[in-house]
C-alpha cells in the first residue's frame, strides 16, 4: 500500500424471549444446534417474555438484538433469547498488546513517526490508528475510552490477497456444545472498506464481515459454530478476502469466543372477545338475554349471564328487572371478554279485562 493506506481495526462483540438462555458450559447442555422451545400461549395483544438464570452465564440478548432480562412482544410468532459463557479468547481486546495471538501479517510497532504501517499486509496493536498510519484516522477503542484512558486495538492495512489470515488463536472446544464468534470492526480509511471472514479450524464461517466506509463508526458482527461429538483444540480466525489494494485498512477490538444457551419461544396471541350489546332494554312478561347480544353465535363462544346479586343463571330467560352481566368466552382459544352490564326493566303483561252481564 502506498503511505497514505489506512490500517484495519477489529472488534467482536456478544449480545435475546422468556425462556431462553445461553447454555452452559458443560456438554450435557444442547444449545443452537437443538435448542430448548417454550410455548407461550396469551389472551390479549401483547406480553412480556423472560429469561432464565444460569450458573456462570451472563449478558443475555434477544433475537431483535436487544439485551436485558425481558422483551414485550407485540405479534406472534418464534423469538429467542440466550447468554454466554466464558470468553475463551486470550487478550480479545488486545488490553496486553501483541501477545495471546499469531497472524499471517507483519507486526510493526510504533515509530516515531505515523508510517509504521505503510506496507500492506502490516498490522499494529495500539491505541490510535493515525499513531501507525497518516493515513488513518485518529478514533478510540470500541469501549469508546477518553483519550487519556484508550485502550488497544488491532490496527490493519490490509494485504491485496485472499484468504490471509489477520489474527488467528488456538482454543479448546467442548463437544456438543454451541459457541458464539463475535467481533467489533470498523474502517481506519474510507477507501474500500475491508471484507472479513470469520473461519474455524480452516473452514470460513458465516456471512462476509464488511464495515461501513465510516471510520470510527465500530459495527458488531457474529455468527455461531457447534463443535459436534469430538470437543478438542481448533484454531479460529479471521482472514480477510479483500484483494484491492488502495484503502482496505481497517481496526478490530473485542472478539470473543463463548458457550452460548439459547431457548426458543413460540408465542401465540390470541385476541380478547369484544362483546357488544345493543337494546331494547324492556319487554313485557319476560326477556331474553341472549336477544341483546350483538352477533349472539354459541357455535363460537360460550355465554355466562349473571344477574344482579352476580349468581349465574342457566337460562338467559328472565322475569324480573334488574341489572345483569353477561361474559362471552372463545370456545377454541379460551379467552374471554370483559363482563358488560345491562339493565333490564320486566313489565307486567297487561290482563284482560273483565266482562259483567247484566
Amino acid at each position: 500500500m502506498l503511505p497514505g493506506k489506512i490500517s484495519v481495526l477489529f472488534c467482536f462483540l456478544l449480545v435475546g424471549v422468556a425462556g431462553l438462555s445461553f447454555t452452559q458450559f458443560n456438554s450435557s447442555f444442547k444449545l443452537l444446534s437443538v435448542p430448548l422451545t417454550d410455548t407461550v400461549t396469551i389472551c390479549g395483544t401483547s406480553t412480556t417474555l423472560h429469561t432464565s438464570t444460569v450458573a456462570g452465564y451472563s449478558n443475555p440478548i434477544w433475537n431483535n438484538g436487544t439485551s436485558g432480562t425481558s422483551l414485550t412482544v407485540n405479534a406472534s410468532g418464534d423469538y429467542w433469547w440466550q447468554l454466554t459463557g466464558t470468553n475463551v479468547v486470550t487478550n480479545g481486546d488486545f488490553t496486553n498488546g501483541n501477545t495471546g495471538f499469531t497472524s499471517a501479517y507483519t507486526y510493526k510497532a510504533k515509530t516515531g513517526t505515523p508510517n509504521a504501517l505503510y506496507v500492506e499486509g502490516t498490522y499494529g496493536v495500539y491505541t490510535d490508528p493515525s499513531a501507525l498510519h497518516n493515513g488513518f484516522n485518529s478514533f478510540n477503542d470500541h469501549t469508546g475510552n477518553s483519550p487519556a484512558n484508550q485502550r488497544n486495538m488491532l490496527i490493519v492495512n490490509g494485504a491485496p490477497t485472499a484468504n490471509v489470515t489477520v489474527w488467528s488463536q488456538n482454543i479448546t472446544v467442548l463437544p456438543n456444545t454451541d459457541y458464539v464468534f463475535s467481533v467489533w470492526v470498523t474502517s481506519a480509511n474510507p477507501g474500500n472498506p475491508a471484507q472479513l471472514q470469520f473461519s474455524i479450524n480452516g473452514s470460513p464461517l458465516g456471512s462476509t464481515i464488511t464495515p461501513s466506509a465510516t471510520t470510527g463508526n465500530w459495527q458488531y458482527f457474529t455468527t455461531t459454530w457447534t463443535s459436534g461429538s469430538s470437543g478438542g483444540s481448533f484454531p479460529i480466525a479471521l482472514v480477510n478476502q479483500n484483494i484491492i489494494a488502495s484503502g482496505n485498512d481497517f481496526a478490530v477490538d473485542d472478539i470473543v469466543f463463548a458457550p452460548v444457551y439459547r431457548r426458543n419461544v413460540h408465542v401465540v396471541l390470541n385476541p380478547i372477545p369484544v362483546l357488544a350489546l345493543t337494546g331494547p332494554n324492556a319487554a313485557c312478561g319476560s326477556y331474553n338475554l341472549s336477544q341483546t347480544i350483538v352477533g349472539y353465535d354459541t357455535n363460537t363462544y360460550n355465554y355466562v349471564f349473571k344477574d344482579s346479586n352476580g349468581n349465574t343463571i342457566v337460562n338467559p330467560m328472565v322475569a324480573l328487572s334488574g341489572t345483569y352481566t353477561i361474559t362471552e368466552q372463545n370456545k377454541l382459544t379460551g379467552c374471554t371478554s370483559a363482563p358488560v352490564q345491562k339493565t333490564i326493566t320486566i313489565n307486567p303483561n297487561p290482563q284482560k279485562p273483565g266482562i259483567t252481564t247484566l
